[in-house]
């Protein structure tokens, strides 16, 4: 009786063991795509989330019930008033511009939310280090039917980096885009939940 070796031997030193670029890149893919699939799925009782991939134009839209549920799933910011309703978004995934609406008040917003004046304009407020004011767009570039045109302009509310103002019963809400973000074509704004 003769003794075989297996075929494949596990190295003694696992610190030898290295993993290639593209499969390294594939796990972090699909780990991705794993928490946004948790993220989407895992929506429980009255939370009736729904994220659409709109056709073109790198644009997704969302929606929630309420701004709690919305926060709950760590998707709205910490300004947006708990009570809420009819939460909906759009924003790119290339860059930074989101644009939302909400029936709630001015009057429901936190203190953190200061009036628009000389002290606080509406500007962009960068983000991440080495962007300035100046790399940033003023004007709206995503599209929704719920979306008045130039609507950004008549923000009377800076909520940290989110320009705020109300009309007609609701709060609209924007996040300037960078200027070096291409700006592609945009599905129908109809296509956005109504």
């Amino acid at each position: 009786m003769t003794h075989h070796e297996p075929r494949h031997s596990t190295p003694t030193d696992l610190s030898t063991v290295t993993t290639s670029a593209s499969r390294r890149y594939r796990g972090v893919g699909v780990l991705a795509l794993a928490s946004v699939v948790a993220v989407t799925t895992t929506a429980c009782g009255a939370i009736t989330e729904a994220l659409q991939d709109r056709s073109s134009g790198h644009t997704r839209a969302f929606s929630y019930d309420s701004g709690a549920s919305g926060k709950a799933a760590d998707v709205l910011p910490s300004w947006v008033p708990d009570g809420a309703a009819d939460v909906r978004g759009v924003f790119r995934t290339t860059g930074d511009e989101v644009i939302l609406t909400m029936d709630a008040a001015l009057a429901d917003l936190p203190a953190e939310c200061a009036a628009v004046d000389a002290d606080h304009p509406l500007v962009a407020k960068p983000a991440r280090d080495g962007l300035t004011v100046d790399d940033y767009r003023v004007d709206a570039t995503l599209k929704a039917a719920w979306w008045p045109s130039g609507q950004e302009l008549d923000s009377t509310r800076v909520c940290g980096g989110w320009w705020v103002g109300a009309q007609d019963g609701a709060l609209f809400a924007f996040t300037p885009e960078l200027k070096a973000v291409k700006v592609e074509e945009q599905p129908d704004p109809s296509d956005a939940p109504a």
